[in-house]
């Protein structure tokens, strides 16, 4: 885990304050969507700074992606689900 901050698994966002952190998952709530998350790590590097399964901060795909870019490293890792809405 390089990192502490963990981003939106529904939008991506940053703004995020996170309420609970281990090496399988991280928990918290978005400023930025008001929801509660709950996201895992890169599957390479186990970071937790990955782009939103439905888009990045402020856009939403059309079409839903087979992977979300990881911001550490750049891997591709297969999309999230963001829990329920």
């Amino acid at each position: 885990m390089r990192t502490q901050e963990a981003h939106c698994t529904r939008c991506g966002s940053a703004d995020t304050r996170v309420t609970g952190l281990d090496q399988d998952s991280a928990e918290g709530n978005c400023f930025r969507c008001d929801k509660p998350f709950r996201a895992t790590p890169c599957q390479h590097c186990g970071g937790f700074r990955i782009e939103g399964s439905f888009g990045v901060p402020g856009t939403r795909f059309e079409n839903l992606p087979e992977t979300v870019k990881c911001w550490d490293c750049g891997h591709r890792n297969p999309l999230r689900d963001p829990g329920p809405e």
